[in-house]
């Protein structure tokens, strides 16, 4: 009996070694790509698109009105400040000079001899010859006849200007870019509303004016550093800077589902091809933060799941506990607070560590704890990286596959 006890006892054990290798053996391992974690450079961007447009551009259009007789330059000409573009006809404003220059001196000959009277009343006042009233309408008349001349001459004045406004000059140094009349037209000349004739720009100093949203412009500051990408050039990055940002922004499709906001941000240009011209297309990124020696995580390896998944303790008192202790957390407000985490290799094995993230760029995390240079992290696929892995989840990577395969051929 004691020798069938004994046999009974040894099956058993042999029995449950068995199913726990054969339990063991059905837990199937999930396939996984994993990458080794380095430092390296990362430097944080913010995209916008816009277009190219000179620094300076002046509308050029006459102060006075009259038909163009001469155009004496063509788009694409580089004039000089002070250089003739355009003539108006100036016949009647000739006119108009000499007419007022004939008033003016009328005016001037009348003050003279206005100025003579009083004099002249003076000496017969003091030798008591005139009445004081009559030495005071002689003062009277000299300040009218003052008046007179001195209006004459503004107004001498003023045609002369108008006069010299027929002929437009250069206000700037630079190319003449768009032509909009011909000789024969009426320029409308007006201090208060412009009749461009004439555009002109500055092609030496270029900028880039582009829109960007507000999430992104309070990471924006001047002087950063852009590479600006021109769709008519392309392969080719070139420089620029950050010169100005708007403090007001500008808003479309407000009250709608598709309302934007964003604000204007101007690029100095720091290089300016020949090719350029103003209005074309550009795309630029914004140089807003930069770590020199930064442990990068590649952006698919992080995920994010709730702190009971990557706390397995915590999860198994939640378990654990009684329905009494339920009940009397029913009332409790239940706040799942998801985490920022990426699975660590152990082995065969992997552990969710939760990552404190700062910078990023196009393809990695700045990784500020949680995670340092030299571990292996899981890098996907994405559907096992997001939904399947926990902590302690057997993985076979294709890195361990290979390391089998290499060891097997080496045996035969």
């Amino acid at each position: 009996m004691k020798k069938v006890l004994i046999a009974l006892v040894i099956v058993l054990v042999i029995g449950g070694i068995v199913y726990k290798n054969i339990s063991q053996n059905k837990v199937k391992a999930i396939d996984v790509q994993v990458i080794k974690i380095k430092s390296r450079e990362i430097v944080e961007k913010v995209s916008a698109s816009g277009r190219i447009q000179p620094v300076v551009q002046v509308n050029i259009s006459a102060n006075v009105a009259g038909e163009i007789t001469n155009i004496y330059v063509e788009e694409g000409d580089f004039v000089e400040a002070g250089q003739r573009l355009f003539q108006l006809d100036k016949v009647r404003y000739e006119a108009d000079v000499s007419s007022t220059r004939s008033m003016y001196s009328s005016r001037k000959a009348s003050l003279e001899k206005a100025s003579k009277d009083l004099k002249r009343f003076k000496g017969l006042y003091k030798n008591k010859n005139i009445s004081l009233a009559e030495l005071e309408n002689s003062e009277i008349q000299y300040r009218l006849a003052l008046s007179s001349k001195e209006q004459a001459e503004a107004q001498l004045n003023q045609t002369r200007d108008n006069l010299s406004k027929t002929m437009v000059k250069a206000p700037i140094s630079g190319t003449v870019i768009l032509v909009r009349k011909e000789e024969g037209e009426i320029a409308l000349g007006s201090q208060f509303s412009q009749d461009v004739v004439m555009i002109m720009a500055d092609l030496g100093h270029m900028e880039v004016e582009v829109e960007v949203n507000e999430n992104d412009v309070i990471r924006v500051n001047r002087k950063d550093y852009v590479d600006i990408e021109i769709d008519a050039i392309p392969d080719t990055t070139f420089k620029g800077e950050i010169s100005e940002i708007a403090h007001l922004a500008s808003s479309s499709g407000l009250g709608t589902q598709n309302a934007v906001t964003n604000f204007q941000v101007m690029v100095k240009m720091l290089e300016i091809p020949d090719e350029m011209r103003p209005g074309m297309s550009a795309t630029v990124e914004i140089h807003t933060d930069k770590r020199e020696s930064a442990v990068a995580v590649p952006i698919q390896c992080v995920t994010i799941r709730s702190e009971d998944q990557i706390n397995p303790i915590k999860k198994a008192k939640d378990e654990d506990k009684t329905e009494e202790e339920e009940e009397n957390e029913e009332d409790k407000p239940k706040r799942q607070e998801m985490i920022e985490i990426v699975f660590i290799v152990q082995g065969d094995t992997v552990a969710a560590s939760p990552v404190k993230l700062g910078i990023s760029s196009d393809d990695y995390f700045e990784v500020i704890s949680g995670l340092e240079a030299g571990e292996t992290v899981v890098e996907g696929p994405h559907r096992v990286l997001s939904r399947e892995l926990n902590t302690g989840s057997k993985i076979k990577s294709e890195k361990d596959e290979k390391g089998k395969k290499k060891k097997k051929s080496g045996a035969e």
